[in-house]
């Protein structure tokens, strides 16, 4: 045939029937259609122009699409080629399971019943196999049209997918990277549960793509009610925008913009809003968000950012429950410029901050750092001294509760001796601290009113002996050590101030957590580690540290609640013990000198035993700080199902915080969940609530969920 170019290693050419039959290493081109045919046995019938074949068969086509067939009829004269049991691979890396179908070679056009389109899945998760199902398909190349189809993204099992889109037309467009449904169903489970006239969504192959993201609607009984439907606009290939508007039942009217552009060196993000009520006036906020990489030459790493944070009123942001990516703390506001520069022996921070408490009134909410600049130098180290030298400046002015002001520069030279083992077998080092401060301060409840100049230095003798015993199971790590500090200078009034000490930092160089001032005196830390282990170290049964500090003299400018400044301080200690492989507990308490009043505790216990897990978080501590008990327990009656409960009581008020109860299923596509909370809290516009409600993610879709008792429904 004129258009036909068969070849094979072996072709039999039966005269009397005019039929060739081809086998072994089959390749025929279709030279009029760019059409390659691969396979094991073909034949072609020259007087009805009929080329098939029953064995396997690979078409490849002039647009790259790929065919594997069991069985297949090429009418050549009609231009068309019918595929049996095939799988097709477009060039969009879309799979076809086709049970027959025909191409039209003219308009490369596939018609074919009972196929399944399985969606490239670039951006889904892993788990997830997207695919499109119909009674009849048509496609032709960039356009797939299904009649009385379905969508779902879920695994594929032989059961109904957990959840689908089921609709009379469904067109996926490859180019536009989109999928449209006339007349859809939302199906749970196979049973309806939301009507759409119109409905679509992009495809898996679609990071980000402009449109309008699924609608939300409350109802609440105070006058609260509002509908919402976000918009998300593509700007460019690194910028994007979202308008988020709340219509409201009442007078009321509010719209949330968030901006963002990723560049190489660029990101930024713009979130605000405004809130418009008839009787009020405009609230709002706005959070802005610049950080670029300035890639100086002189430094391995140089960022600048800038960060700003407004609102109109305290509560603003809780009482609308608004999110923002970048805010967690909703009680504290900061607007800041910081530069910071890295390279291998330098370290250079500079920054300017305005912090904004909202839970406090008046101007006493406003703190100012304006500037802070901080340095860090690791020196060469020319001196017959075995060790590192480092050189830290730290200069800040800080303005705070209105009228107080810290002006302070403050110089470090810090050195840090090579570690020694002796022949008795001591692990010893030193170190030491040279400290100039200057401050000029006004009502300051750290540095002396007026000018002030400090000069310090602070020389800390370490020595552990570890000792080890060891068997084929077991291993018992015993190890006492000492940190003796000597400063003969005086220290600044700290007082005031709040810093933890426990088993890990007692040992520290400057435990106190001070920029400004040196500990003073003679004092030796002492204390011990005690840790035992099975299984070759594998696991840790049981560990014991406790540490102390006994001082030659007092030093009363110390912090009182660690007695840190007494001849004895408290008694730090921390006990793991994990008697069970599915029991793990900690106990990390702080002892007062006269060996009777516990002034911090903390105890975590974890309890892991096959399908149940609890964690219990007790925390006591002496003043107005927290003091807490929280439960965390969950159960999972197996991959897919899971009940779980918190609650935390304030132990300070001897009131319950919270309550959280609740029961979910989960698999690769699917969450549902009914979820009941209770909040004991109230705070100016923030009242108590107490909630029962059922939620059901359609993963990548939407989020669903409604108030049970008060048939509350609020789409996400």
């Amino acid at each position: 045939n004129k258009s036909l170019n068969i070849q094979g290693e072996n072709i039999i050419f039966d005269r009397d029937k005019n039929i060739i039959t081809a086998s072994d290493g089959i390749e025929i081109e279709d030279l009029n259609k760019s059409l390659n045919i691969q396979g094991e046995n073909i034949i072609f019938d020259r007087d009805k122009n009929f080329l098939f074949s029953k064995t396997n068969t690979i078409i490849t086509d002039k647009y790259k699409n790929q065919i594997e067939t069991k069985k297949f009829e090429h009418t050549i004269n009609e231009k068309n080629i019918q595929i049996f049991d095939a799988l097709m691979k477009d060039n969009k890396d879309n799979t076809f399971e086709i049970e027959t179908a025909y191409i039209d070679m003219q308009s490369n056009k596939l018609i074919g019943k009972n196929i399944i389109l399985n969606l490239n899945n670039k951006y889904f998760e892993p788990d997830n196999e997207p695919r499109l199902k119909g009674d009849e398909i048509s496609y032709d190349n960039n356009i797939t049209v299904i009649s009385k189809g379905t969508f779902t993204p879920c695994k594929k099992t032989d059961d109904c997918p957990p959840w689908e889109l089921s609709a009379d037309k469904i067109t996926h467009d490859t180019k536009k990277k989109s999928i449209n449904y006339e007349n859809v169903w939302l199906k749970i489970y196979d049973v309806p549960v939301v009507y759409f006239p119109k409905f679509y969504h992009p495809d898996p192959t679609v990071k980000r793509q402009s449109g309008f993201l699924m609608p939300t609607f409350k109802n609440t009984p105070n006058n609260n009610t509002y509908f919402s439907i976000p918009y998300f606009q593509v700007l460019s290939e690194s910028k994007d925008f979202t308008f988020s508007p709340r219509f409201y039942g009442k007078d009321k009217f509010l719209v949330q913009n968030e901006y963002r552009e990723a560049k190489k060196d660029t990101d930024i993000v713009a979130d605000s809003s405004l809130f418009f009520n008839k009787n009020k006036s405009i609230e709002g906020h706005i959070f802005y968000n610049f950080d670029k990489n300035l890639d100086l030459n002189n430094f391995d790493s140089s960022s600048m950012t800038f960060n700003l944070e407004q609102v109109t009123n305290a509560n603003y942001l809780k009482a609308n429950k608004l999110r923002s990516v970048l805010k967690n703390d909703y009680d504290l506001l900061e607007t800041s410029f910081k530069l910071d520069m890295s390279s291998e022996n330098l370290d250079l921070n500079s920054k300017f901050l305005v912090y904004e408490k909202l839970n406090i009134s008046g101007n006493n909410k406003y703190e100012y750092i304006l500037p802070q600049i901080d340095l860090t130098k690791n020196l060469n180290n020319k001196t017959k001294l075995n060790g590192d030298f480092k050189f830290i400046t730290n200069n800040y002015i800080h303005n705070y509760e209105t009228s107080i002001y810290d002006r302070v520069n403050t110089n470090n030279l810090i050195f840090a001796s090579i570690p020694k083992i002796t022949k008795n077998g001591f692990y010893n080092n030193y170190e030491f601290i040279i400290k100039n401060s200057n401050s000029n301060s006004e009502n300051s409840k750290l540095n002396k009113e007026g000018e002030d100049i400090y000069l310090s230095g602070l020389y800390q003798f370490n020595s552990s002996f570890p000792l080890i015993k060891k068997d084929n199971l077991n291993q018992s790590v015993f190890k006492p050590k000492i940190s003796l500090k000597i400063n003969p200078s005086h220290t600044k009034d700290l007082t005031s101030n709040e810093y933890k000490i426990d088993v890990h930092n007692i040992f520290d160089l400057n435990r106190i957590s001070s920029e400004e001032t040196l500990e003073s005196g003679v004092s030796l830390a002492y204390g011990t580690d005690y840790i035992f282990t099975k299984d070759d170290a594998s696991k840790e049964l049981f560990s014991l540290k406790f540490a102390n500090n006994i001082r030659l003299n007092k030093n009363d400018d110390l912090e009182r609640n660690n007695q840190l400044g007494a001849k004895t301080s408290n008694v730090f200690g921390e006990i793991k013990f994990s008697p069970l492989e599915f029991l793990t507990t900690k106990y990390d308490f702080s002892l007062k000198n006269n060996l009777k009043n516990l002034n911090y505790q903390n105890l975590l216990a974890e309890i892991n035993f096959n399908n149940f897990s609890s964690t219990f978080d007790y925390l006591r501590q002496d003043g107005d700080k927290n003091s807490y008990l929280l439960n965390q327990t969950t159960y999972n009656f197996n991959a897919s199902n899971n009940l779980s409960f918190s609650t935390r009581e304030n132990l300070k008020t001897n009131l319950t915080e919270y309550y959280n109860l609740v029961y979910e299923y989960k698999n690769d596509c699917l969450i549902a969940g009914i979820k009941y909370k209770k909040t004991y809290y109230e705070d100016r516009d923030l009242k108590p609530s107490e909630d029962l409600m059922f939620t059901i993610t359609l993963f990548p879709l939407t989020t669903y969920e409604t108030k049970i008792d008060k048939l509350v429904l609020e789409w996400f």
